[in-house]
């Protein structure tokens, strides 16, 4: 069985499309069956996975299918390529926007788990812990395809409902702080990073606002002197 992955055709949805209707336990659900098919498949009748370029990738085991999350996740019943899981076909997807749905969070976990981390992360710089499911964040969105995003630390006293485990928590934040802020690097230089900065400071009304320390390379590159 040959699983091929083709250019999808024009306007078709993609996963962050798809997925408005599914929950984080729809998802797990989904990975979960297909895994357990891999396991009880006809090892002489093998399923393989087309990446194009004439590369595939046959899918016997649980550590094929981990190894391959780098370039393809297992989305909405379907693998997909990860340029096509950071595209959009819904034309109001454009600017920056808040993260809400699961299909966005899956975006903004590829955007910092794999784009950031794996690609495009400079040399001696700490990467950016995995957003966590109630973390306020925005997508920046760009003809289509989502090439950058912020995200902030709330004060204590809007935090999400149930995201605090105040049993063990010693410390909270007492402003919001901008916690993390990335820009592919092909679409660097259009400031962008100066458009993040000013958006993060309209979406709040506090007298004051924090930043991360230390700064990331692309904060220090010239974005942040242009507002401050």
């Amino acid at each position: 069985t040959l699983c091929v992955l083709p250019p999808p055709p024009q306007g078709m949805a993609f996963p962050v499309d798809l997925l408005d209707n599914y929950s984080h336990e729809d998802l797990e659900s989904s990975g979960e069956d297909y895994l357990s098919d891999l396991r009880c498949g006809d090892p002489e009748n093998p399923a393989f996975l087309s990446l194009g370029s004439n590369v595939k990738v046959r899918l016997g085991n649980e550590i094929v299918v981990f190894a391959l999350l780098s370039v393809a996740l297992f989305l909405a019943d379907q693998w997909w390529t990860i340029d096509d899981i950071l595209r959009t076909s819904a034309p109001s997807r454009e600017g920056l926007l808040r993260v809400k749905s699961i299909g966005e969070r899956v975006v903004l976990y590829v955007l910092n788990r794999i784009i950031y981390r794996k690609q495009e992360i400079e040399k001696n710089e700490f990467p950016f812990l995995c957003h966590g499911s109630h973390d306020y964040a925005k997508i920046l969105w760009k003809k289509g395809e989502a090439i950058g995003f912020y995200s902030v630390k709330l004060p204590a006293a809007v935090m999400i409902a149930g995201s605090i485990c105040s049993a063990f928590l010693t410390q909270s934040y007492q402003l919001p702080v901008l916690d993390t802020m990335f820009v592919r690097k092909k679409h660097r230089e259009k400031d962008f990073g100066l458009l993040m900065l000013e958006d993060f400071v309209d979406s709040f009304t506090e007298d004051a606002l924090g930043l991360r320390f230390p700064l990331t390379s692309f904060m220090h590159a010239g974005n942040l002197p242009e507002i401050l």
